[in-house]
C-alpha cells in the first residue's frame, strides 16, 4: 500500500474536499467588525456556544461596541463575560483590545500584513491565533487559521504538522501560499475545518473522518 502521507494532499484540494462535504453557513458569525474581535478573544480556550452566550449578554447592555466596553466599568464586564470562562484575564484583555481598536482601527488597515500581525500581537491578551483571525475577518487578509481543528486535519491528511500553532504555521506556510486561496475561501475554509472538527468528533477521530472524507 502507497504511503499517502509522503505525498498530502495540496491545501486547494482539502478545501475543495471539505468544500464538496459540508456547508458552514456563516463564518465567523458577527454583525460588526469589532463584534468579531471580542468574540475572537472570548472564545480562547472555550467553546463557541459559551461565548454566544457573554456576547448576547454585552448586546443585551448595549455594549457590543467599542465604546461601551471602554466604558464599562471592569468588574460589571467580568459578570457580563462570567460564561466565557477566565472573565477576569479576557476583561482586560477587552479592555486592552478595545483601546486598540479605538486608537488604531482605521490606520492599521493600511499596514503591510507582516506589520498588522505584529502590532496585534503586542496587544496584550491577542496571541498568534488571534491575530489571524483578525486579519482575516476584520481586515480580510489572505491568512490560515493554524487552530487544533486545523492542525489534526492536515496530520489527517499526510502533513508533519509541529503541535505549536505557531510553529504549524512556520513550518507549512508555503505549501498553503502554493494553493493560492483568495481571503474569501480562507474565510470560507476555516468556517469549514470548524465545521469538520465536529464531525471528526462524532466520526470517531479525524483519521476516520479523513478516510470518509477522501473516499
Amino acid at each position: 500500500m502507497a504511503d499517502t502521507r509522503s505525498t498530502p494532499e495540496s491545501f486547494r484540494r482539502l478545501y475543495e474536499l471539505l468544500d464538496a462535504a459540508i456547508d458552514p453557513g456563516s463564518w465567523w458569525p458577527a454583525e460588526t467588525h469589532f463584534e468579531i474581535g471580542v468574540g475572537a478573544i472570548l472564545t480562547q480556550n472555550t467553546a463557541w456556544n459559551n461565548v454566544e452566550q457573554a456576547i448576547d449578554a454585552l448586546d443585551a447592555n448595549r455594549l457590543l461596541t467599542p465604546t461601551g466596553i471602554a466604558a464599562v466599568d471592569i468588574n460589571g464586564l467580568k459578570e457580563l463575560i462570567r460564561p466565557a470562562g477566565f472573565m477576569n484575564a479576557k476583561a482586560t484583555y477587552l479592555k486592552n483590545f478595545t483601546t486598540w481598536y479605538l486608537a488604531n482601527y482605521t490606520t492599521a488597515g493600511e499596514l503591510h500584513t507582516d506589520q498588522l500581525r505584529k502590532d496585534l500581537m503586542a496587544v496584550h491578551g491577542i496571541g498568534p491565533e488571534t491575530a489571524d483571525v483578525l486579519m482575516l475577518y476584520v481586515y480580510e487578509r489572505p491568512v490560515f487559521i493554524w487552530d487544533t481543528y486545523a492542525r489534526r486535519l492536515l496530520v489527517a491528511a499526510g502533513y508533519e504538522v509541529p503541535k505549536d500553532y505557531e510553529a504549524a504555521r512556520r513550518a507549512l506556510t508555503a505549501p498553503m501560499l502554493a494553493s493560492e486561496l483568495t481571503t474569501a475561501e480562507h474565510q470560507r475554509f476555516h468556517g469549514l475545518i470548524v465545521q469538520a472538527g465536529k464531525y471528526a468528533t462524532a466520526a470517531g477521530g479525524w483519521e476516520h473522518y479523513w478516510h470518509q472524507l477522501h473516499h
